[in-house]
């Protein structure tokens, strides 16, 4: 049993080790990625280019149907984003998302820009995160402030669905999700900091399910503080990285992010890329991190 233990400490500890060389330190490389957030006047200039697909996220189709984007595809989130009986917020099974990227035109060189409605921003960067994890890391923008943008801007809008030829799409797993055991296992290590994106009252544990507290060590950087209520647009740059400066995060740490079910945490993994960090989210999240009784946590006094 001892030896039994002692593998799995290593395996654990060679996946850390494995993430972060393979992957690079916590800055990311410009050169690697489209912009994460892409405003209304950008994506107007460059709506034309060779490679851009354009996909309106949207839980019902007929908010779709009554307008987007000219050239737009339907993208139905649970396409992409599922629950299963033990996990609230999952990606969905690689051929199943594998197939409808490629009905929707994807290649894997595709330049994909998500646009969503009536304030969906955290829906949209949950699938911006597993959009990555399927490939596509650094090749998906969020179009800042989403269709709504688009429309104050002044812009052609469109109700026709576009003919769309059929992508090749594959899938290349990219490891930006990782687990518990993974977690737990770099809660000392200076490679990485814990960034919790919950409400402060939670994490604080002055309320919240079904632990009270934040993970040790863990950094409180609320999502909504991210974006502007009204409009649901992104914070500009430079007070996006004040707000991660703010939580003192080591350098060349990498930033690991997590929520209450893996989904709002999304947003602070979008916005640790607009300041310049390669980040990783905690799927599981509190979800299953409070469900193990004998995993530590820590509340605010």
């Amino acid at each position: 049993m001892k030896n039994l233990s002692c593998l799995r400490i290593s395996i654990i500890t060679a996946s850390i080790l494995f993430l972060n060389t393979t992957y690079g330190s916590s800055q990311s490389k410009d050169s690697e990625r489209v912009p994460p957030v892409v405003s209304a006047e950008w994506l107007n200039q460059n709506i034309s280019k060779t490679g851009i697909i354009i996909l309106h996220v949207t839980p019902v189709r007929l908010d779709y149907e009554i307008g987007h984007i000219p050239g737009a595809r339907f993208l139905w989130p649970g396409y992409i984003i599922i629950s299963t009986e033990n996990e609230s917020t999952i990606p969905a099974p690689a051929e199943q998302a594998e197939e409808k990227l490629k009905e929707l035109g994807v290649n894997n060189d595709s330049h994909v820009i998500l646009c969503g409605l009536y304030g969906n921003v955290i829906q949209v960067c949950r699938v911006f995160v597993n959009l990555e994890h399927y490939g596509l890391r650094g090749k998906v923008s969020i179009l800042n402030g989403g269709f709504e943008a688009w429309k104050n801007a002044g812009y052609e809008t469109s109700t026709a669905s576009p003919e769309t030829v059929k992508g090749n799409f594959r899938i290349n797993t990219y490891e930006n999700l990782v687990g518990g055991e993974f977690v737990r296992s770099a809660l000392n290590n200076s490679a990485y900091t814990i960034i919790d994106a919950r409400p402060k009252a939670q994490y604080d544990g002055t309320t919240g399910t079904p632990r009270a507290g934040h993970l040790p060590g863990a950094k409180n950087l609320p999502q909504a503080d991210m974006y502007d209520s009204k409009s649901f647009m992104f914070n500009e740059e430079e007070q996006i990285r004040k707000a991660f400066e703010k939580i003192n995060i080591s350098p060349g740490s990498r930033p690991i992010v997590y929520c209450h079910l893996g989904y709002s945490a999304s947003v602070v993994y979008v916005a640790s890329i607009i300041a310049g960090y390669e980040p990783l989210q905690y799927d599981g999240s509190m979800e299953e991190w409070g469900s193990h009784f004998d995993w530590p946590m820590e509340k605010n006094e």
